[in-house]
């Protein structure tokens, strides 16, 4: 039985959405977003929004919606990507849940590079995870989104911290921001002196930070991120600085659940966070 919502209702979801991260935000240059599946034709009007965030929107989590009468999925990471020509759920797994959802009436809305650049968006939640927020003396935006005055509107950080931090306190800062038992940490120093190690300035990007790091233009102690190359993060060791790496969705998801359920919810939708939204990596 199809849940779909009304346009009125759908519309009503996206402008709570963009309230936040505007569409104008995005790099459409490569990245696919906003309302990617529309499913409000033929909609009853007595059937209410019900909205499922999650990070990636795999065969899983469309379940999951499904399960609990979800009609709109918003998905931070694109689920078309980069395009699709035709359906075909015998070759691509994708496709086959596309159109199991829309069978069932549920939309879905993807806001990605909106959600990176947004100020009080994921790369400043990021921030405010490596000290909770406090002694940070100047941040802005790595690659500033065209057309807009805001330094801190844009895709990734710089941040510079009042006072200096030890590395160790840093990973255990982002070990619990990220709601993770361990990271990777590149550092020409062994761990036994991480309490010597001192960080002045980071550079700062959820996912794969490797573009964005090349817009920056003061030294930095740190660089942190989701996921990086292995001679980019040789190259950084190799110069004295420490990475930190934490697989790329994990900079990502505590985020949905820290900060966007609650703006969504404050905006009067019904909202939950997807329990089968996970990283496909697993440390063992």
């Amino acid at each position: 039985m199809s849940r779909a919502i009304t346009r009125a209702q759908l519309d009503k979801v996206v402008r709570s959405i963009t309230k936040f991260y505007p569409q104008k935000y995005a790099d459409k240059s490569w990245d696919n977003t906003g309302l990617l599946i529309d499913c409000s034709t033929g909609a009853s009007a007595n059937i209410q929004a019900k909205i499922l965030l999650t990070v990636d929107l795999t065969k899983s989590v469309a379940q999951e919606a499904m399960d609990t009468d979800c009609n709109v999925i918003i998905a931070y990471h694109p689920f078309i990507f980069p395009s699709w020509n035709r359906l075909n759920p015998l070759t691509n797994p994708q496709h086959e849940t596309a159109i199991k959802l829309i069978q069932n009436g549920i939309s879905v809305y993807c806001p990605h590079t909106a959600v990176d650049a947004a100020r009080g968006g994921v790369n400043d939640w990021l921030v405010n995870g490596l000290n909770n927020g406090e002694n940070v003396a100047k941040s802005y935006a790595l690659e500033t989104v065209s057309g807009e005055n805001d330094d801190m509107v844009g895709y990734g950080r710089f941040v510079e911290f009042g006072k200096d931090i030890s590395l160790r306190q840093i990973i255990e800062n982002v070990k619990r921001a990220l709601r993770v038992p361990h990271v990777q940490v590149a550092s020409a120093a062994v761990p036994s002196t991480w309490d010597q190690v001192m960080i002045k300035k980071a550079a700062i990007c959820a996912g794969s930070g490797s573009g964005v790091f090349k817009q920056l233009k003061e030294d930095v102690d740190l660089y942190y991120t989701g996921e990086m190359s292995h001679h980019e993060v040789l190259k950084w060791k190799e110069m004295g600085k420490t990475v930190i790496v934490c697989n790329h969705s994990n900079t990502e998801r505590g985020f949905l659940q820290d900060v966007m359920h609650g703006l969504l919810k404050d905006e009067g939708l019904e909202v939950l966070v997807s329990k089968n939204d996970h990283d496909p990596l697993t440390v063992v």
